[in-house]
């Protein structure tokens, strides 16, 4: 289904997109993000005035944001979490040219965000005069933004300008859960390496969160629901986006991750600030 929402502002029309015409509730209902059916309505915001009037509608919901380079699989993973194509995955860079709000179930905003320019430098032109701005805007912003998910290719080498771009976001305040994508594609880079696949993965994360800095907590994940790792690696993450909507407000899901990946590395969390 497909219809416009004629009483909204023009900029502001969304698209309403329900996965299956039905209004009986099951019991998955209770989760925020469903297996079968999902509501979802998307507000494209191109420019700052209208990402503010968009973040003044949707304020009262919690959001986060989805981030990555260009081809990174950013909106294929939307897709694949909300089980439906919504946000346009495409191989050309700089598919997504605003701030995409999904608004899902009446209960949380996903943020498509703009892809920062990849190794071949397509839009970086379009980054650093239209999309950095608008990006940094909603960051700072957007009082109801919890958390970001930082989608990387888990076999690309960090470029400096992603190392800026998380450290500043970071520095917002916001805290970022990282998401190493394509994970299904490691098998044959390992086949062809002569080692096991999971030596594979690890030398390719172990070296993504040194180039980072990053000392949070890492997702991997996988497009392909016909694998065991693509369905556990959907499950995984929406139960931290559950975690992180439940969460009052971007410190306290600063606080949350901070204490799990502390946990996780068998050290003592990081006081906020210091």
């Amino acid at each position: 289904l497909l219809s416009r929402v004629p009483h909204a502002p023009r900029a502001l029309r969304r698209r309403f997109i329900r996965c299956v015409a039905s209004s009986a509730l099951g019991p998955e209902d209770r989760f925020i993000v469903r297996n079968e059916r999902n509501d979802v309505h998307l507000l494209q915001c191109p420019t700052i005035g209208v990402l503010q009037q968009a973040m003044l509608e949707l304020g009262e919901l919690p959001h986060i944001c989805v981030a990555g380079e260009s081809n990174a699989g950013k909106s294929s993973m939307i897709n694949h979490l909300l089980k439906k194509k919504l946000a346009r995955a495409s191989s050309v860079a700089g598919k997504t040219r605003s701030v995409d709000m999904l608004e899902v179930n009446e209960q949380l905003v996903l943020a498509d965000l703009p892809g920062l320019p990849s190794r071949d430098h397509q839009v970086a032109r379009l980054w650093d005069t239209s999309w950095r701005p608008l990006v940094m805007h909603y960051i700072r912003h957007c009082e109801s933004l919890r958390a970001m998910l930082y989608v990387h290719d888990v076999r690309w080498k960090v470029s400096p300008l992603v190392r800026e771009f998380v450290r500043e976001v970071e520095a917002c305040g916001l805290p970022v859960l990282l998401v190493l994508t394509k994970d299904d594609h490691l098998r044959g880079e390992a086949d062809a390496a002569g080692v096991a696949e999971h030596q594979k993965r690890l030398q390719y994360t172990k070296s993504i969160r040194r180039s980072l800095d990053f000392e949070g907590i890492h997702e991997h994940y996988t497009c392909d629901s016909s694998l065991p790792a693509g369905r556990r690696g959907r499950r995984q993450l929406l139960r931290q986006i559950e975690q992180l909507v439940a969460c009052e407000s971007r410190a306290a899901a600063a606080e949350m991750l901070e204490e799990k990946a502390a946990k996780k590395q068998g050290r003592e969390p990081r006081i906020s600030g210091q």
